[in-house]
């Protein structure tokens, strides 16, 4: 868990926060339970280290942040803007964490067992669909991931959305059973050759 420093920001609208980038500070909100969304800021190069050594495990665990030094709440980041020249966070959101509150969060999907997995030793590839699924589900109750084990794939066989062995709580919102991996066969250049003549 990480501890996030923020502080109020008074002055909204583009000039105030134009001033907050060239200062190294990036714009935030915080919003959700029953309190006002509060505008904030945050120091641009701590938040690039706490993209960095966090990842997507901001998005599923709770982090403490400290506002003007002095008040502690429970967030979760919901998302954040990039920049598409710079590479700079532009812009952050964060939700108050409520352990009853039922979220709709993205969790990563991690594979296991690739070892073991037939398909790979007949010579096939292993392809990652999706690597994030939509849950919802109490924020208590909110996976950092959800695990798929590859080893009973051969080649040509997949593991769909409905297949997904999910913790108690936890659904995913959709009616379409769409493909999570799959296991191809490599093409070698002999039977691009069988199939050409």
């Amino acid at each position: 868990m990480a501890t996030i420093q923020a502080q109020t920001r008074d002055n909204l609208g583009k000039g105030a926060t134009r001033m907050l980038r060239r200062n190294a500070r990036v714009p935030a909100v915080l919003y959700g339970g029953t309190r006002q969304n509060r505008n904030l800021s945050l120091d641009q190069k701590d938040l690039l280290k706490l993209l960095d050594t966090e990842g997507s495990g901001l998005r599923t665990h709770r982090q403490d942040m400290v506002i003007d030094g002095d008040i502690l709440v429970a967030v979760l980041l919901r998302d954040y803007q990039i920049h598409p020249v710079s590479g700079l966070p532009v812009h952050v959101d964060f939700m108050r964490f409520d352990p009853n509150q039922i979220i709709h969060v993205r969790v990563p999907i991690r594979v296991t067992d690739e070892a073991k997995c037939a398909g790979i030793k007949a010579g096939g590839i292993l392809e990652v669909i999706q690597k994030e699924v939509e849950v919802h589900c109490r924020a208590d109750d909110l996976p950092n991931f959800i695990p798929v084990s590859v080893a009973a794939l051969g080649i040509g066989d997949a593991i769909h959305v409905k297949d997904l062995q999910l913790p108690n709580g936890v659904e995913i919102p959709t009616e379409e059973n769409f493909t999570i991996i799959t296991v191809v066969g490599a093409h070698s250049e002999a039977a691009d050759e069988t199939v050409s003549a």
